[in-house]
């Protein structure tokens, strides 16, 4: 045999050797995990102290809106196996009872006006003036879609709500309807409706700045083309953001003062769906489209009972005495 032979026929060998040693390597187990942005830093660190614990698990994160996370199950027909939401009222909107059968409250956040050095008139900005701050013409103020995002939603409901907690009805004018004319609010006697059409007639290139989800709005903050923005507290703080605490009735600590839903996607019968606006909580659920339940299942154990606690309250997360909705399996529950 030639040496050039030789050396062919050992390449082969060596090559078919290392795909045998591929294909009997034992195949990570999958977990994907879609979630809200707001959770975007905590689940990173999820994802790794987990896996280092669980070497044959590959936890695969798709960060979004809590909204969009939930539409790509009901209306996309994509699969996870967990779902992390902003709002628990998404879950129960958008996936029960065609795609989800239970869901877990497990904590809440506050929302904040957040902003930087760089942000004009931030050496005077407090929790006294924050509003008149915004009204200011050269200021721009931003927050996420409420379509698709739930820390959108409650800013919407928050800058209506401060115009009725201050009587001051140019706070939703100059911050809201002169940039989207087609919102409208609706009050009778069940509450106040805010209705965000399903096509805002959105006039970009204002003193509003709105993002798919509110995490996006944050390197406009960073590089100063935006000078305040909605976020939660929990992302300001991860972020070293400046911030001002808005009053308990506006931050959503507590449910606010007037009885407030936010009707998404109004006018389009397909996805109109009647959000009510209450005290900040998360939730999750495992789909019953998922692929890897009882990997999920495992996760989800770890998160609300071992290590993940700890990562979350790290995070700013306020964990909240879990509550149990739906037919929730009795290994979460324990």
């Amino acid at each position: 045999m030639s040496r050039r032979t030789y050396l062919l026929v050992a390449g082969a060998i060596v090559a078919l050797l290392a795909a045998s040693a591929f294909l009997a390597r034992p195949r990570k187990v999958e977990v994907k995990v879609f979630h809200a942005g707001s959770l975007t830093l905590a689940l990173k660190e999820v994802e790794e102290a987990y896996e280092q614990l669980n070497p044959g698990v590959d936890v695969v994160r798709e960060p979004s809106g809590s909204v969009m996370a939930a539409r790509k199950m009901s209306d996309l027909g994509k699969a996870c196996d967990l779902l992390l939401v902003a709002d628990y009222r998404v879950i129960e909107e958008y996936l029960m009872p065609e795609h989800a059968s239970w869901y877990v409250v497990f904590c809440s956040n506050e929302l904040v006006l957040a902003y930087t050095e760089k942000s004009r008139y931030a050496s005077e900005i407090s929790e006294e003036n924050w509003a008149d701050i915004l009204l200011r013409p050269d200021v721009r103020v931003g927050f996420s879609n409420p379509n698709l995002d739930p820390c959108g939603y409650r800013a919407l409901a928050a800058l209506y709500l401060a115009s009725e907690l201050y009587d001051r009805e140019e706070l939703w004018r100059e911050l809201v309807l002169k940039h989207i004319p087609n919102v409208k609010v609706v009050a009778n006697e069940s509450g106040r409706y805010v209705l965000f059409p399903a096509h805002p007639d959105f006039r970009a290139g204002g003193r509003l700045v709105m993002r798919d989800k509110s995490i996006d709005l944050i390197q406009l903050l960073e590089a100063g083309t935006l000078d305040y923005a909605f976020e939660y507290r929990s992302v300001a703080e991860e972020r070293g953001l400046k911030y001002v605490r808005l009053p308990p009735e506006l931050s959503l600590l507590r449910d606010p003062f007037l009885r407030t839903f936010v009707v998404l996607y109004s006018g389009d019968p397909r996805r109109e769906r009647r959000i009510e606006i209450r005290r900040i909580e998360y939730g999750l659920t495992i789909p019953k489209s998922c692929r890897s339940c009882s990997e999920a299942l495992k996760l989800v154990k770890w998160l609300l009972y071992r290590e993940g606690k700890r990562i979350l309250e790290e995070h700013g997360f306020t964990l909240l005495p879990y509550r149990f909705v739906g037919q929730v399996p009795k290994e979460i529950k324990g």
